[in-house]
């Protein structure tokens, strides 16, 4: 769990000084409230690794491509040096062979470097406190082509959060996922739509979340697709 008024360690990885630059600014100027950052930089996959060997992170943030290697390559060479690192993925690329790549390496999230610096803070904390985070877009693409489910079945399987759900709000979990209203649910499954409010809130109570777009996630994220 985050704790409050904390000093986060990031290490961005990124060819392109610009962009590294710019995500160092947005963090260490920014104001929080609860915690500050501290950022440090590499170009490359071998001064990456240097650093990595040298002290922890928080959080690593890399770039899907950095010049003649992918960073799904860089993740692989992380974890085999430190285990326990968690990574965040970033790109601007469409291409979801990308996405995945990524994941089945062993990130923890992936968001657009287009992102905005609320989204960005929601990333780093989600995988600092133990959860994994996806730009709503791109859980949306991984949720029509099957992927998410799979690539987090295979490396991140046994998610406590999940145990905590019965198997009706697991049920209503996974037509939540599909986009259907409280109302079709119900239809669905024969109950009152009063009754899939109730199983929809005590699901958003479990997970402590407060939104849709959470439950989404979270479904996706551990494989509850129909």
């Amino acid at each position: 769990m985050l704790n409050m008024n904390k000093t986060i360690s990031i290490l961005v990885v990124d060819d392109h000084p610009i962009v590294r630059d710019g995500i160092k600014t947005m963090l260490e100027m920014g104001k929080f409230e609860s915690y500050s950052f501290q950022v440090k930089e590499a170009g490359n996959i071998l001064d990456a690794l240097k650093l990595v060997d040298q002290q922890s992170f928080h959080l690593i943030i890399t770039d899907s491509e950095l010049g003649k290697h992918s960073g799904a390559d860089l993740i692989k060479s992380i974890l085999r040096l430190a285990p326990e690192q968690s990574v965040l993925g970033f790109s601007e690329s469409d291409d979801m062979n990308v996405v995945e790549q990524m994941l089945k390496a062993g990130a923890k999230g992936f968001i657009r470097k287009s992102v905005d610096t609320s989204e960005l803070i929601k990333a780093i904390t989600a995988i600092i406190d133990g959860r994994l985070y996806y730009a709503l877009d791109i859980a949306n693409s991984l949720i029509e082509r099957r992927i998410l489910g799979k690539t987090f079945a295979e490396f991140h399987s046994n998610n406590p959060a999940v145990a905590r759900l019965s198997k009706r709000e697991i049920e209503i979990l996974k037509f939540i996922s599909d986009q259907l209203t409280n109302e079709e649910i119900a239809k669905k499954l024969f109950l009152s739509k009063r009754t899939i409010d109730n199983h929809r809130q005590n699901i958003l109570n479990k997970l402590g979340m407060n939104n849709t777009a959470g439950l989404v996630r979270f479904a996706v994220e551990n494989g509850l697709l129909h």
